[in-house]
């Protein structure tokens, strides 16, 4: 395709998504959106915002136990690391919050910087299969639908199967294909794996307070729902915290559920600022007091 032909096809895409866009936006409820924020539960969004950092915290320990065999990689480090890199993520687009991880741990605890980002891919993989736990759980003891129990109890053996597995074949004579994972889990999968169930189960906490904060009634199947779209929809992270993405997700994904388009929108808001807003002033407590040692080693080191 000719670069004069390509570029006129991208100007008419921009120029039909901005009239859908100014066309929402004209004829959206936005005072109605408005009216139930300032109506928030504000205690229920305090709840929210707590188990929103108990799920970095388990997501940080997780990440820790991947890389503590290979790499002096401490504790508080991970955790910091953790936080950090969750701040630079509602700030910036891509994988910016990882990189700003494993150039903390580096600095740190002087883990080699592909070492760290090597055992990030990994808890992604880690992440993913807890995600398959926590779906099994949420489907065996609160069904969304009649038949989702079935369901549950599979995808609970998948997750098994799959780390016994390992635990089993891998963990003793790796595939090629796979040794990266090998090379980090080497102590097993199920503690890794633990960590990011409950870090599910706390954003599933975050997600269902969140939007109970707002008064709007909604079912744990419905906020399970809303979790699931909304970070399928942020995987490639085209806005600084996915800001818009996450609410464009919930309000098509809870119109399933009945659930009025300003209440839902409202509902995205209160969750983007309850992950955020304490997420970003820790994480600059944290690059702050780093800062400071930093600048006082260099003013001891010119002494």
């Amino acid at each position: 395709m000719k670069p004069a032909r390509r570029r006129w096809i991208i100007a008419a895409l921009v120029a039909i998504g901005a009239g859908f866009a100014v066309r929402f936006g004209w004829t959206f409820p936005w005072t109605q959106t408005l009216d139930t924020l300032a109506d928030a539960d504000w205690a229920l969004l305090g709840a929210a915002g707590l188990m929103n950092i108990v799920s970095l915290m388990a997501k940080g320990s997780a990440w820790h136990l991947l890389l503590r065999r290979l790499a002096p990689l401490r504790a508080g480090t991970a955790q910091a690391a953790t936080f950090v890199g969750a701040a630079v993520n509602s700030v910036s687009v891509s994988v910016s919050g990882e990189a700003a991880r494993a150039q903390m741990a580096n600095r740190r605890d002087g883990v080699p910087f592909t070492l760290a980002v090597g055992s990030l891919v990994v808890s992604r993989v880690v992440e993913a299969i807890g995600l398959v736990v926590f779906l099994a759980l949420a489907f065996i003891l609160l069904p969304p639908w009649a038949g989702a129990r079935p369901i549950g109890f599979i995808l609970g053996g998948v997750a098994v199967a799959v780390m016994l597995g390992y635990h089993l074949v891998l963990g003793k004579r790796p595939l090629p294909a796979l040794s990266r994972i090998s090379r980090f889990a080497r102590g097993g999968l199920f503690g890794p794996v633990a960590l990011a169930t409950l870090s599910w189960v706390a954003q599933w906490f975050t997600y269902h307070w969140s939007i109970v904060a707002t008064h709007t009634t909604i079912t744990p199947a419905a906020s399970l729902s809303a979790l699931v779209l909304a970070n399928l929809a942020g995987i490639l992270r085209l806005t600084p915290g996915n800001i818009g993405v996450m609410q464009g997700s919930l309000v098509l994904g809870m119109q399933a559920f009945r659930i009025p388009a300003a209440n839902a929108l409202a509902a995205g808001l209160a969750l983007q600022a309850v992950q955020v807003l304490p997420i970003l002033a820790i994480g600059l407590a944290i690059g702050g007091a780093r800062s400071f040692r930093f600048l006082a080693a260099r003013r001891a080191g010119a002494v």
